[in-house]
């Protein structure tokens, strides 16, 4: 739909949660009484496999879908809009729903890499269910003593730093994160491993966090 580049901040990445900001117009195209935007900067994250969809508006139009194309963020929402500087509000549920996964997500694979040596990892989330999935486990693998080191982590308000894709928990560990994360254990309140399914080289465990 929009085939320049430009160069956008993306304010999620550092600052996930800020909901509401302003925001310049670089593209825009019409299509079927819907318009298609790039902006100077954006907190929405784009659609991907793991996260909830964010929700929100643009000035007053219904955000219908983020999608990162041609290293652009291409916002679609309803309506037509021609004005040159929007304000953009997120749904804060969804947001805080996404932290509190993703967070999780990201000191579960920094404290399984400080005891495992094997291991692979995959978040899925939704409105109902946050699943950890990890293949080809090591073999003395303990998700018991995982949620007790998180826990551990949480109750000590640990920072957690954030670099070019990379969380890092000082002297502890790091690891790769791609997702949006909290700059602070605290902020999960608490890790609880709910039920646990092994099949073949895959573990599931069902969690919950930030109650």
């Amino acid at each position: 739909i929009i085939k320049e580049r430009f160069e956008m901040t993306k304010i999620y990445e550092k600052y996930p949660e800020i909901t509401n900001i302003k925001a310049n117009v670089l593209s825009r195209k019409f299509v079927n009484n819907n318009t298609y935007l790039i902006l100077d900067k954006t907190i929405f994250m784009p659609k991907n496999d793991f996260l909830i969809d964010d929700e929100g508006y643009l000035s007053g139009h219904k955000l219908l879908s983020v999608e990162e194309k041609r290293d652009n963020i291409v916002h679609l929402i309803e309506g037509k809009e021609t004005r040159k500087d929007l304000v953009l509000s997120l749904d804060k549920n969804i947001r805080k729903e996404n932290l509190l996964a993703s967070t999780a997500f990201c000191l579960f694979k920094i404290f399984y890499k400080t005891y495992y040596p094997s291991g692979r990892f995959t978040l899925r989330a939704n409105d109902d269910v946050k699943v950890i999935e990890l293949e080809n486990p090591s073999p003395d693998f303990d998700p018991y003593l995982l949620e007790e080191m998180i826990n551990y982590a949480i109750s000590s308000g640990l920072k957690i730093s954030l670099d070019k894709g990379i969380a890092e928990l000082s002297g502890i560990g790091q690891a790769v994160n791609n997702l949006i994360c909290f700059d602070n254990t605290y902020k999960l309140h608490s890790f609880k491993i709910e039920a646990m399914d092994v099949a073949d080289e895959l573990i599931r465990l069902t969690f919950t966090t930030g109650k």
